[in-house]
């Protein structure tokens, strides 16, 4: 049921981010990265990685104008996630996507159509997205073969790259966020054939069944 005071434009957006997000993850899988892909095709990866973390912190401050009617304004205009996300962690509770499970409520559940729990296997601290999106500028230059230990320092790179890219994916695959009385809950991927699925609602709702 969606929350009376939800607003539509700041939904509109935050789908669009989320698609956004979506179709760069697609770019991604079809890279196909493995320990034994070139320069150039994990330089696109971690590109796209890192527009994607770029989009979410975004999405939190559309999250938080949703709820809260207005964005810090020292946060709007700002284009560094890395600023975005510590602005963020001074809110209580922090504007931040929660990675969920959602799942099928059990017979004895009579009038609820989502039953929703947090996937703590996949979530993710805002210090650890932060650390995600630092790891990322290291690909926005060319590799340097004059640099002592370079190559070791390639290998490390393209080992942390290749465990980043599926952590973020999976944190944001099904997620929701939680500002002042409204939750965001979004689906990105559900099958092929379905678009990003983003709904507005009343945090009593989640709080209630979570």
């Amino acid at each position: 049921m969606r929350h009376p005071k939800a607003n539509q434009k700041a939904i509109d957006q935050y789908r669009g981010l989320m698609a956004n997000i979506r179709a760069r993850f697609e770019i991604i899988d079809g890279l196909k990265l493995a320990p034994a892909s070139d320069y150039a095709a994990l330089e696109t990866g971690a590109f796209h990685l890192r527009k994607s973390v770029e989009a979410t912190a975004f999405g939190c401050l559309v999250a938080m104008e949703n709820g809260l009617r207005e964005v810090p304004r020292d946060a709007r205009g700002q284009w560094n996630a890395d600023k975005l996300f510590v602005r963020l962690k001074k809110t209580h509770p922090p504007v931040f996507p929660l990675a969920i499970n959602a799942e099928r409520p059990g017979p004895e559940q009579t009038g609820i159509n989502h039953h929703i729990t947090t996937n703590k296997d996949w979530n993710l601290t805002i210090d650890e997205v932060r650390a995600i999106y630092r790891r990322t500028h290291k690909w926005l230059h060319e590799w340097n073969p004059y640099l002592p230990g370079g190559a070791l320092k390639f290998g490390k790179y393209r080992d942390e790259l290749l465990s980043d890219i599926p952590k973020i994916w999976k944190w944001l695959l099904h997620h929701l966020i939680v500002v002042d009385g409204e939750v965001i809950l979004t689906v990105l991927k559900r099958s092929e054939d379905v678009g990003v699925e983003v709904i507005s609602a009343s945090a009593n709702a989640y709080e209630a069944h979570q």
